[in-house]
């Protein structure tokens, strides 16, 4: 599933490529929830997009939003060379030579703005790590809140508790700050917490600004540890048994 700092970086990708622009859209797939609707947006401009999260928010004018998520399978094709996209995406939305689609996904969906504001998916989120103001103490002091009893890597993938972290990032920031993704958070002192976001934050931040993140632990259950060179043991976690990576020489 794209994870946070991927989402923020398309948002950024299709202010780029269509933001101030008037805009063409269909929706020739016809599993699309838009199939029936796009030719509403056509005429409109996209005014922002932002991410929040792993939401992806295409603002337009005339009080009109786009409100995706890509799930595990979904994901954007974009070209600014007049090529053509192949397939049939859920939304197609072009200005001259540029073209962007959502192939797929878990939601898609157009709506009001001021609809969109209110939305309790949207109000239920946790800070998102990219935001401006984005405060590290205040959100380790969430993770203790709402996530005491769950193992801390499980804690960091609760969208509720902070947004834009998945399977990924917080088995890398587990690693980076020497602390097992099986430790309990209640277990966890205030210092390991906020090293526990800020590496979270630092992690998200090189994917968005790079488009690759640090090297870590994750998926290196062949390779041995990045720091050690020992071995990496992996486990399904959680209800939704999500891969947890971790080191026993390093991560404590």
């Amino acid at each position: 599933m794209p994870e946070g700092d991927t989402i923020h970086r398309l948002a950024a990708r299709l202010e780029s490529a269509l933001g101030g622009r008037e805009i063409e859209a269909a929706a020739p797939d016809p599993r699309s929830p838009l199939h029936r609707r796009a030719d509403e947006l056509t005429g409109r401009t996209l005014e922002r997009a932002e991410a929040r999260g792993k939401h992806l928010l295409l603002h337009l004018s005339g009080d009109v939003a786009l409100h995706g998520h890509l799930g595990m399978n979904g994901r954007w094709r974009i070209r600014s060379d007049g090529s053509r996209l192949f397939g049939r995406p859920w939304l197609l939305l072009t200005s001259g030579r540029t073209a962007a689609g959502q192939f797929g996904g878990k939601l898609l969906r157009a709506t009001s703005e001021f609809k969109l504001r209110a939305d309790p998916t949207l109000t239920a989120l946790g800070p998102d790590p990219l935001a401006p103001g984005f405060d590290p103490a205040v959100a380790a002091a969430r993770l203790r809140r709402s996530g005491a009893q769950l193992p801390v890597a499980e804690a960091l993938l609760d969208q509720r508790i902070i947004a834009g972290i998945g399977n990924a990032i917080a088995n890398g920031a587990c690693f980076a700050a020497r602390v097992s993704p099986w430790r309990p958070v209640a277990e966890l002192d205030d210092g390991e917490l906020e090293r526990l976001v800020a590496e979270s934050r630092r992690i998200m931040r090189a994917g968005f600004e790079r488009g690759r993140r640090p090297p870590s632990i994750y998926r290196a259950e062949r390779r041995g540890c990045p720091r050690c060179g020992g071995p990496v043991s992996v486990r399904g976690q959680g209800d939704a048994n999500r891969a947890a990576y971790w080191c026993a020489r390093c991560q404590r």
